[in-house]
């Protein structure tokens, strides 16, 4: 009986260094999942950081409060992209104003912002058709984008326009 009792207690002991071992190791694996995400949350903040600093620092150049040639030639390149963004939603603006139907005044037929006439009554349609195409503009000197003339930056590129 005794051999049992000292097979049985080597058991349990084996058995209950196995279950310390692995407390341990999932002890270990709980603090390296904690110390992952707290670097994972300080790396999202610091991005952030950079890119409120990048935003800033763009902001001062384009303002020239902030000269720097390596600096300037980041510049010319979000500016080129700021350009090309501006142009793709002044298109995608265009698109839905296309596709934006109103009733014509005579006969409530539907017409477009660029008909000029009514495709059922023949009616005129000036009031639909004019707009930003009577509107006096002028050219933005750093992106050469077209400009109301009575604006005071540029829609595009933010600059400061010459009066």
């Amino acid at each position: 009986m005794s051999d049992l009792q000292t097979k049985l207690g080597g058991g349990l002991n084996l058995l209950q260094d196995s279950l310390q071992q692995g407390k341990q190791k999932l002890q270990t694996v709980q603090e390296v999942s904690q110390f992952k995400k707290l670097i994972q949350e300080h790396a999202e903040k610091r991005a952030e950081l950079l890119l409120h600093l990048g935003e800033v620092a763009y902001q001062k150049i384009r303002t020239g409060k902030l000269e720097s040639p390596e600096l300037g030639q980041f510049f010319l390149k979000i500016a080129e992209l700021d350009q090309r963004i501006f142009q793709a939603q002044k298109a995608l603006e265009q698109l839905n104003k296309k596709e934006h139907a109103w009733g014509c005044s005579n006969c409530g037929s539907q017409i477009t912002a660029n008909d000029k006439f009514c495709g059922s009554c023949g009616q005129r349609q000036e009031q639909l058709a004019s707009g930003i195409e009577s509107m006096e503009t002028i050219v933005c000197s750093t992106c050469e984008e077209q400009v109301p003339s009575q604006a005071s930056f540029c829609a595009c590129c933010g600059s400061r326009l010459a009066v």
